[in-house]
């Protein structure tokens, strides 16, 4: 498999997203077309890859650091997050602008922060509900810092038109600014931070000032990456000495966090801010989730090269939690007590997956990534049962390494899918995983999982797979195996895909067979982790 075809199959997922996303926009005021054409002009310029250390000594030298916030996606703000981890461990003092919230209710933030009215009152307060209505989930944590490390957090929004709001907003981080001993870290929409528009602003009011301007996930630099560069990780570009773009997600994730908003929002218009606060109600799945199903399914069919006609392929059912009883009850029919409580457990836990011994698939919650998960496991079912292999039956007679194997293959199957999806997409590696394993803060049963999944990776074949798993319940089979198969799956990608090291076809051969040999999966785990690579991988930071 050619990366370039990937590549083609990821810009018609791009084209897609982006359109649909754009037609739930409506008309773009004149004053929003130039900006976005400002900001499409400034990201076709030269770059050139840069590293996290280069970063941290621009933000270091400068007065004010902006940050581009694409309101939806929940990455962008979580950026952030990190960089103001990294200051904080650096021992740095810093103010948070941010534009979430109009500077008329500034002494509701001051007021919150001091602990003096409770979260719900401060929403309620900053009429939070309608004057900016994105998920506070997003911007949370940033008051949990605050109020910790007791930073300032600045009210930076007004009336007015895209232009006179960036004025509004150069006037008071001037005034903090000039005021403070320290800089201020702003978060403000993606648009607006174009060297041309507020950080100029600024520069006007604060002669001879320091400013770091970091973009994300600029489409036009996500292209020209994925043709010029080996691998999917992370990338930190820089247009120069203190001008950066975090590429840390394909941009047809924005685009669908972005759908997914407008969707909520259309079928629910009283759309309810507490929801968000107390961490309830999950979203149902609205109606275009299976034809979203059908075609990244057919997406990940083309990129693997999978036999199935569309007939086969269009015949599954997705149920979300909104049918629950009608799943519980299909759970309930399974012919062993064990299957039926193992798969009620992955309900409670909010699991995605497949209903053995049918086409159906469960999925609490509607994502880009978990939709692609699950399609990858219903392409894994349709190669299977085209054989006319009943390979269920391992959860029934199986041993333990069979079973372990089982699950293996779908979790890493619908993980590997998931990543032609999203390549940005991470997940724990051996090193993250030895960490929570040595915390003192990792609870018993977590460690113990933890324990067996390092010592499946650190496997020598020296003795059985059925002894390292031995006495081991379906439920912990599959907590050990989901975070190996992600880590194999996410290894997987990175060197068949990305860097072309290792035959795609031949090891997807097994991926996509009931094969539950054990000799077999060391022969594909020592593949994808030789012994002297794997005890050094660890997760990106960004």
């Amino acid at each position: 498999m050619k990366k370039e075809n990937i590549i083609d199959i990821q810009k018609s997922i791009y084209t897609h997203m982006k359109k649909k996303a754009s037609s739930y926009e409506g008309g773009q005021s004149p004053d929003l077309k130039k900006y976005a054409r400002s900001q499409k002009k400034y990201s076709q310029r030269d770059f050139e890859i840069s590293n996290i250390t280069t970063l941290l000594s621009a933000i270091e030298e400068s007065e004010v650091i902006y940050l581009g916030d694409f309101h939806t996606f929940d990455q962008n703000s979580r950026n952030l997050e990190r960089i103001i981890r990294t200051l904080i461990k650096r021992k740095k003092k810093f103010s948070i602008g941010v534009e979430f919230v109009h500077q008329k209710y500034q002494s509701f933030i001051d007021d919150f922060l001091a602990h003096e009215i409770t979260e719900i009152e401060f929403l309620e307060s900053v009429d939070y509900h309608d004057s900016w209505r994105f998920p506070w989930s997003h911007y949370r944590s940033f008051f949990d810092f605050a109020r910790k490390y007791d930073l300032k957090i600045v009210a930076l929004n007004t009336a007015g038109t895209l232009p006179e709001r960036d004025l509004n907003a150069s006037e008071i981080i001037a005034e903090v600014v000039s005021q403070d001993e320290y800089p201020m870290l702003v978060l403000f929409g993606e648009l607006h931070i174009v060297p041309n528009k507020l950080p100029a602003l600024v520069k006007k009011r604060l002669k001879g000032i320091t400013q770091t301007v970091i973009h994300q996930n600029l489409d036009e630099v996500y292209w020209k990456l994925a043709s010029k560069t080996k691998s999917n990780k992370d990338h930190i570009i820089k247009f120069n000495e203190f001008e950066f773009s975090l590429q840390t997600s394909p941009p047809w994730i924005k685009y669908e966090s972005m759908i997914y908003w407008y969707e909520n929002l259309i079928e629910d218009p009283d759309f309810d801010i507490h929801d968000y606060v107390m961490n309830i109600g999950l979203f149902q799945l609205n109606s275009n989730v299976p034809e979203n199903f059908l075609f990244l399914a057919k997406k990940i069919q083309n990129s693997l090269k999978i036999e199935a006609d569309e007939e086969t392929i269009e015949d599954f059912n997705i149920y979300d939690h909104g049918k629950l009883q009608l799943v519980l009850d299909k759970i309930a029919r399974f012919p062993e007590a064990p299957i039926s409580n193992f798969y009620k457990k992955q309900v409670e836990d909010g699991r995605v997956f497949r209903l053995p011994f049918s086409n159906n698939y469960y999925c609490s919650s509607y994502s880009i990534n978990r939709i692609s998960f699950i399609a990858g496991l219903h392409l894994q079912d349709i190669n299977l049962r085209k054989r006319n292999i009943n390979y269920e039956r391992v959860l029934i007679k199986g041993d333990q390494a069979s079973k372990f194997i089982y699950f293996l293959h779908q979790t890493l199957m619908g993980y590997f899918a998931s990543k032609i999806i999203n390549p940005f997409r991470k997940c724990d590696l051996y090193l993250d995983l030895r960490k929570k394993y040595m915390s003192p803060k990792t609870d018993k049963a977590l460690k113990e999982t933890l324990r067996v999944v390092l010592n499946v990776i650190e496997w020598d074949g020296t003795i059985s797979l059925n002894e390292i798993l031995k006495g081991k319940s379906l439920y912990q089979l599959y907590q050990i195996c989901r975070p190996i198969g992600f880590y194999l799956a996410d290894i997987f990608y990175e060197k068949g895909i990305s860097q072309g090291r290792v035959k795609i076809k031949e090891k997807m051969d097994w991926v996509l067979q009931p094969d539950f040999h054990e000799d077999i999966f060391f022969d594909f785990l020592r593949t994808m982790l030789p012994e002297k690579e794997f005890r050094k991988h660890k997760k990106r930071l960004f």
